[in-house]
């Protein structure tokens, strides 16, 4: 609950750094550095105070690196490969959460305590300096550019050549030049025209009427232009809905095979590798976004993962078919979690690619991904949250075969904005409304 709510909260102040400041690179290092911080609290940390800090702080470091590592992605690679590269970013977080407690598992029993802290002290140290050598794009680009402003084409004597500027009036009764530069070499005319006098006479139109804005938008125009793309929102809550349903098992598949199958805590870990491991096809899914559109990736994705969810309701009894059934269906769910979040993330992209074309200059130098995915990453932290909570209540409350079919039917809700507002394959038409479509399936 801590970790998620700092996150949550920690979000949408880490894009509008990330988005205000000349440097992501800057954003992300201080998001390192916080988990620096968050790591050595929880090694040094023994009352229940210190803890409890530490993983707000993790928290908050998780939003920062989240929200610029996308942005930064958002702004490096190929429009047409946003997909591939959002599955392999998100194939890395899934993977540290499948091998760190396993690793953690080892490294505590053969060399103790502090040797945990000093191996994640050091991948974090390893990180750091890899960031310190990064170089963003906006950086090369200055690189490679540097100078052009200061050519000037000359002619063959080695002078800028003269130009000329001459202006006269509709009437052409009236005209007069300017001539730039040295005194030799060859003259370029502009001829301006000037509005007749009596044009100032004619009657000018009433300017629009300026329209109400909250006071949410004229605090936050950039989020507030965000928030107005149906499209971006689809896939925030998209997002959030699979994240939900991958979090809420955090609380009932442990119970439910403990109190079932009578299987011990070493039994309930391994059964999450059958959700974890299909995330490492992240990128093999966001290749096939980018080919076919996210809209019908991440469909496949509910149409695969609601089924899925509901048959968890027939293992019910410590039989060797229920044993079996069960991870299988539940790489099943995993498969079809994975169809869903990597597009979506990508679509994301789209969206605000879109707004950015239709409010030229609104998002300002800074552009506007960072915040776009801070809406991400917030999703993400609250599902965190309101997963566990929601599943732990269901299964208290009710039982297994109940509490699988109210996930289902949440993960089957979340489909609808996705297949009213989401993208199609990149290409096949132009956008529409605020931001909505970028390509039209």
């Amino acid at each position: 609950m801590v970790f998620g709510t700092a996150m949550t909260l920690g979000a949408p102040i880490a894009g509008w750094a990330a988005d205000r400041s000349s440097s992501r690179k800057a954003v992300f290092l201080a998001g390192l550095g916080l988990a620096l911080l968050a790591t050595i609290l929880y090694c040094l940390g023994r009352a229940p105070w210190v803890l409890v800090i530490a993983r707000a702080v993790q928290g908050f470091s998780a939003s920062i690196i989240y929200t610029a590592g996308l942005a930064l992605i958002a702004d490096t690679v190929s429009p047409d490969e946003v997909g591939s590269w959002m599955g392999f970013v998100l194939s890395g977080m899934n993977l540290g959460t499948l091998i760190g407690p396993f690793l953690a598992g080892i490294i505590y029993a053969r060399l103790g305590y502090y040797a945990v802290f000093a191996v994640v002290l050091g991948v974090i140290t390893f990180d750091f300096s890899l960031r310190l050598l990064m170089i963003e794009k906006k950086t090369a680009a200055k690189w490679l550019f540097e100078g052009e402003n200061d050519y000037q084409p000359s002619n063959e004597n080695g002078v800028a050549p003269t130009s000329t500027i001459t202006t006269t009036s509709n009437s052409g009764s009236d005209a007069s030049s300017t001539t730039l530069g040295g005194e030799q070499g060859e003259a370029a005319h502009i001829t301006l025209e000037q509005p007749e006098e009596t044009s100032t006479l004619l009657p000018r139109e009433a300017p629009p009427p300026k329209k109400k804005t909250s006071w949410f938008s004229r605090q936050f125009p950039i989020m507030s232009l965000l928030l107005s793309s149906s499209r971006l929102r689809a896939a925030v809550y998209g997002c959030f809905t699979c994240a939900t349903v991958t979090a809420s098992f955090d609380a009932i598949l442990p119970m439910f095979v403990k109190r079932t199958l009578h299987w011990n805590s070493a039994g309930a870990g391994l059964i999450f590798l059958a959700i974890t491991v299909p995330s490492l096809l992240g990128t093999v899914i966001g290749g096939i976004s980018d080919r076919y559109g996210a809209r019908r990736v991440s469909l496949v994705g509910f149409a695969l993962t609601t089924p899925s969810l509901a048959l968890l309701g027939v293992v019910h009894d410590n039989m060797l078919v229920d044993k079996i059934l069960l991870p299988v269906i539940l790489v099943s769910v995993g498969i079809g979690l994975n169809l869903i979040l990597a597009p979506l993330a990508a679509d994301m992209f789209y969206a605000v690619a879109i707004l950015s074309e239709e409010n030229a200059g609104a998002f300002g130098k800074g552009g506007a991904f960072a915040q776009a995915y801070s809406l991400f990453d917030a999703a993400l932290g609250l599902a965190t949250f309101c997963g566990p909570a929601g599943g732990g209540f269901f299964l208290e409350q009710t039982n297994w075969q109940v509490t699988v079919g109210i996930v289902a039917v949440f993960c089957a809700v979340g489909s609808l904005p996705v297949w009213r507002h989401t993208g199609g394959r990149p290409g096949e038409g132009a956008g529409k409304g605020k931001g909505e479509d970028l390509e039209e399936g």
